[in-house]
């Protein structure tokens, strides 16, 4: 009798389970934590600068935004270097956050400015510029 019962509960019990599942196939949907830091690029702009004239520009740095993903973490988090105007040293840094750095002499984080958004303003403050003048970011125009 018990011999029955259990035969007769195995096709329930065999019923109840998934029989389809591999894990493997929910690793599809996620990204796998980083195994080193990647950085990359995703755009260039310009910097201009003018006070009260707009055929006046004047280029005074370049923005670079990146996209990192550091080790062990599944998201990306973007960053903005500022360059100066030949593009050959990085001056600044801004986090995802807003926060702006000053590079010191040996390319280190120096000061930190203050806590803006990534706009006009906040360049306007890391440059020393009056709030009465104009800072832009503008793409950059190859034919220049």
């Amino acid at each position: 009798m018990k011999r029955l019962a259990l035969i007769l509960a195995l096709p329930v019990l065999a019923s109840c389970s998934d029989q389809n599942y591999y894990a493997e196939e929910f690793s599809l949907y996620y990204d796998r934590p980083a195994t080193e830091t990647k950085s990359v690029r995703i755009e260039k702009k310009e910097i201009v600068y003018w006070a009260k004239n707009p055929r006046e520009k004047k280029r005074i740095g370049f923005l670079t935004q990146m996209e990192t993903k550091v080790v062990g973490s599944r998201t990306y988090r973007n960053c903005w270097y500022i360059w100066d105007p030949l593009e050959k040293t990085r001056v600044g840094f801004i986090t995802d956050e807003g926060e702006f750095y000053r590079f010191d002499a040996y390319g280190r984080f120096g000061e930190r400015v203050g806590e803006y958004k990534v706009t006009p303003t906040g360049l306007k403050i890391f440059y020393g510029i009056p709030l009465e003048e104009h800072v832009e970011v503008e793409d950059i125009d190859p034919y220049k």
